[in-house]
């Protein structure tokens, strides 16, 4: 398995998403989910994000810690670990969002298989 590339705490590893996050947490909520492929545009998963947290905080992090977190952990294989998943986002959510920011950001894109596929206009020669 593999680890964060970022600790929960190297929040300032990246200046500006540690501001948005602690300033606007919601839209680093909903890119976070777009990035994770959970929703399908940044500001989707913004909305969703400000609704569950304005009116029902125990249901945002059940939702975060069920959903994009481990979904950013299967992605990455990163060794999956609900009760961890649970106490960061629970007692340090900024710092994680922050990390989830990061990983979904820095860390290189799982590879995809590519199959050879003639270019387009391609003729083949025949006589």
């Amino acid at each position: 398995w593999n680890e964060w590339d970022h600790s929960l705490f190297g929040c300032f590893d990246d200046c500006g998403e540690c501001l948005l996050a602690c300033c606007c947490p919601c839209v680093t909520y909903g890119l976070n989910a777009r990035d994770a492929g959970i929703c399908c545009d940044g500001c989707c998963g913004a909305f969703w994000g400000c609704m569950l947290f304005s009116f029902c905080a125990p249901c945002a992090m059940c939702v975060w810690c069920c959903g994009i977190r481990p979904n950013i952990r299967t992605k990455y294989k990163i060794a999956p670990n609900c009760c961890a998943d649970c106490c960061t986002v629970w007692w340090c959510g900024c710092c994680a969002l922050i990390q989830e920011r990061q990983q979904l950001k820095t860390a290189p894109k799982p590879q995809t298989v590519i199959v050879n596929v003639p270019p387009s206009g391609y003729q083949p020669y025949c006589e």
